[in-house]
């Protein structure tokens, strides 16, 4: 399969996007308008001009304003286009991050949708937006200066010429920085994400101090790849404010070796003066362009990587999903699990409802394996096709909202989303009604009252307020509530207190489903289950066995 090249980002003119991109053209025809006004105008103050002083200046000061105006409306469009194509990219990295295989670090991910991003809104609202509305007002300029003298229009278009010319290695230089800057940014922030992550460890082995001088010495190498950068970055920008200000002087300089009418090269300074922003705006679009592209170098592979990983992720499923029926897997509360790799002997597990299956393995890992491809988290190996098959239908080929209510996963430690408390409950079924989400709340032993909010409690930072042990209550609950067919437990009790442990029994065996789970001997014993070793054939969690994700 071709590799991803990088810079696979969407299209800016496209969709929404491509009618604020003409507006801002709109937007710079216009103040060039206004620019040819205020300048013609002016050439009205002089005697023996037909209009009155009074007219001319109010009409001066008018287009002024309306020129103002016009940049403010550039502004708001120009990031209005940002924020549209951030929230495109955005959306892409996270649903990347939502596709089974994904193995990006933290820390990456943080900074991919912080500073990456702000590189790439940057671009798009303060250099795609400005070079739209810019470029019609500098060549309007241009042609108007031209009109009134061809010398004044070479003046004014030599500095900018220089400019261009100059600009091709700078940017070329200010990319490079760009770029070792973001790689120093990139292991900065993953290491605090690990620090933050082993942040109870650290505390207990003393060794806060310690990790505090790794992060300054990190920061360190962010200051100054930082520094070193600004040279570059200050000298772009300096070249735009020079290149305009030349410009400028330029046409005054031709009007007055011409020996032009005073009131025409006051005009002409005019217009040059207008057009002198979008001019000064061109260091700081190098500027944005350049730190785009650093990102866009890490982005667009990680992108089109995700779009790969889609793909053949969906072509697994849908060849699973295509498969026929395997005999006898359409009885109601039947399962059949048919995992290559792990499944024992390359046999299918079946079970009928009320049955009880422990499973265990000389890999400890293998039987979460196994589970995480019956869901979905991990696909089949290349060659390989899971058949998961709950209660007469095929996993891999049913809507979202079915396979939801098939299948239950509790497992220990779980992670939740942030939002109220009644929605992680009912995550799997918010089709249900609110009084089987107390039924079920109360049954795994919790109770809304404990928190001032209730059921409308905000939980934040994976769980909090709620405890380890409530957490686990909590998962089990969302993974019971509507009795799915198949109920997967993986090791629950260790997060749970004697009395969890003990309602946990009871919740098990009393279950109407099939349920597999992991767990000690007495609770194995307790429910009469059958035990099912789990092969350790290790499966990589992508089809192509992909190595994690190094941002170096």
């Amino acid at each position: 399969m071709r590799s991803p090249e990088p810079g696979e980002l969407p299209k800016v003119f496209t969709g929404t996007r491509r009618t604020w991109l003409l507006g801002l053209v709109a937007l710079g025809l216009g103040q060039g308008a206004l620019g040819a006004v205020s300048a013609w105008t002016l050439t009205q103050l002089r005697a023996g001009s037909p209009w009155p002083m009074a007219v001319a200046v109010l009409s001066i000061v008018a287009a002024a304003v309306a020129l103002g105006g016009l940049r403010v409306e550039e502004r708001i469009v120009a990031e209005r286009l940002g924020q549209d194509y951030v929230r495109r990219v955005r959306r892409d990295l996270l649903e990347a991050e939502l596709t089974p295989g994904s193995r990006t670090h933290l820390g990456i991910t943080v900074a991919r949708t912080t500073n990456d991003l702000s590189s790439v809104r940057n671009w798009v609202s303060q250099g795609v937006g400005p070079l739209a509305a810019g470029i019609p007002l500098i060549v309007g300029s241009a042609v108007g200066l031209t009109i009134i003298d061809p010398y004044l229009g070479i003046g004014f278009l030599l500095p900018l010429g220089v400019l261009a010319a100059v600009m091709v290695p700078w940017a070329r230089t200010a990319y490079l920085k760009s770029r070792r800057l973001r790689r120093a940014r990139g292991r900065m922030a993953t290491r605090i994400a690990d620090t933050v992550g082993a942040s109870q460890e650290i505390m207990a082995a003393r060794g806060a101090r310690r990790e505090l001088g790794h992060i300054d010495s990190a920061s360190d190498v962010v200051i100054d790849r930082a520094v070193d950068r600004s040279v570059i970055i200050g000298t772009i920008r300096a070249g735009g404010t020079v290149a305009a200000l030349l410009a400028t002087l330029a046409v005054a300089a031709i009007g007055v070796v011409r020996g032009l009418d005073p009131a025409v090269t006051m005009a002409a300074m005019a217009v040059a003066g207008i057009a002198s922003t979008p001019i000064i705006d061109i260091g700081r679009i190098v500027e944005y362009r350049q730190t785009y592209l650093a990102a866009r170098a890490v982005l667009g592979p990680a992108l089109a990587d995700a779009a790969r990983r889609r793909a053949e992720y969906e072509h697994v499923r849908n060849t699973a999903a295509s498969a026929p029926a395997p005999d006898g897997v359409d009885g109601p509360g039947l399962v059949h699990l048919g995992v290559p790799g792990l499944t024992p002997d390359g046999s299918p597990l079946r079970a009928a409802a009320g049955a009880r299956i422990r499973l265990t393995s000389d890999d400890p890992e293998a039987p979460l394996r196994l589970m995480r491809r019956v869901v979905g988290l991990s696909a089949a190996p290349p060659g390989a096709i899971d058949e998961v098959w709950v209660a007469g239908e095929n996993l891999r080929g049913v809507a979202p909202a079915l396979g939801r209510s098939l299948v239950g996963l509790a497992t220990r430690g779980t992670v939740f989303e942030r939002g109220p408390l009644r929605r992680a409950l009912r995550y799997r079924r918010p089709d249900l009604d609110d009084e089987t989400a107390t039924e079920v709340f109360e049954a795994v032993g919790l109770s809304a009252d404990r928190w001032p909010g209730g059921f409308r409690t905000e939980l934040r930072a994976g769980g909090e307020p709620l405890t380890t042990d409530e957490r686990a209550r909590l998962a089990l609950a969302r993974a019971i509530y509507g009795e799915p067919p198949l109920l997967l437990v993986v090791d629950l009790d260790r997060d749970l207190n004697q009395e969890g442990r003990g309602r946990l029994e009871r919740i098990l065996a009393g279950y109407p489903g099939v349920v597999v789970f992991t767990g000690p001997d007495d609770l194995a014993g307790a429910l009469g289950a059958e035990e099912v070793r789990v092969d350790a054939t290790p499966v990589p969690v992508t089809p192509d066995g992909r190595t994690p994700d190094d941002d170096d």
